[in-house]
């Protein structure tokens, strides 16, 4: 058996929506490689994509860690470490379908939660801001401070009020598994936002939001 070490250093991605900032640190995990026929090819990929990550190669990465899975569906690190890369990259719609393959494959990995998360908002984001189509990935203009949500078509504001609930709901699920993380204050603060942020595009929404204690407990029950 062998063991395939990613250990990168802290990916800091600085998460930016409207005036706040959230440093988000996202770890590349080690594989724990099985038994497959093709772990020697595993191995090779995932060690390759560990060295374009650290050289800033992201697509490059991205691309080793497909290859990865290709070979080996089963691997719950490589399809979390995919949705680092994604995420790193801007592509935070595919980064969600990766983060949501490792959560179905290890659902107490709390940091799929938390990376999830990220990725929602993002999106979120990009359709706010009309760069979810853009085919510079590596500069993406901003646009200037304005009420760009007037712009946006009821199924653009539904989409965004989705995917904002879905950052929520995965924030919460990761204070559930990390009750004593360092950043939960963080991660309390940046729910209220997407709260306030909800209410833009949804004003008929009722006020009374639950809080964060009572929804994660919500969440905790469902599980």
């Amino acid at each position: 058996m062998y063991s395939i070490s990613i250990n990168l250093e802290d990916l800091q991605i600085f998460y930016i929506m409207k005036k706040i900032v959230l440093l988000i640190t996202i770890l590349f995990v080690s594989v724990i490689s099985t038994a497959c026929i093709n772990n020697l090819a595993v191995q090779e990929l995932n060690n390759k994509a560990k060295e374009y990550m650290a050289n800033g190669e992201v697509e490059k990465a991205i691309c080793r860690l497909r290859s990865s899975i290709d070979l080996d569906t089963s691997i719950f690190e490589t399809h979390y470490n995919l949705g680092v890369a994604l995420i790193e990259n801007k592509e935070f719609a595919e980064a969600q379908t990766s983060l949501k393959n490792a959560i179905q494959l290890n659902p107490d990995y709390a940091d799929s939660y938390y990376s999830l998360a990220v990725a929602c908002e993002g999106e979120a984001d990009q359709i706010a801001n009309g760069t979810q189509q853009s085919e510079d990935k590596e500069d993406i203009a901003q646009p200037e401070e304005t009420n760009t949500e007037k712009t946006l078509t009821e199924e653009q504001k539904t989409k965004i009020v989705d995917l904002l609930n879905s950052a929520i709901d995965n924030y919460n699920k990761y204070l559930i598994k990390q009750p004593e993380s360092k950043d939960k204050d963080k991660i309390e603060s940046q729910i209220n936002y997407i709260n306030s942020e909800i209410k833009k595009y949804n004003p008929s929404r009722d006020n009374s939001l639950a809080d964060v204690e009572s929804t994660a407990s919500q969440t905790q029950d469902e599980d």
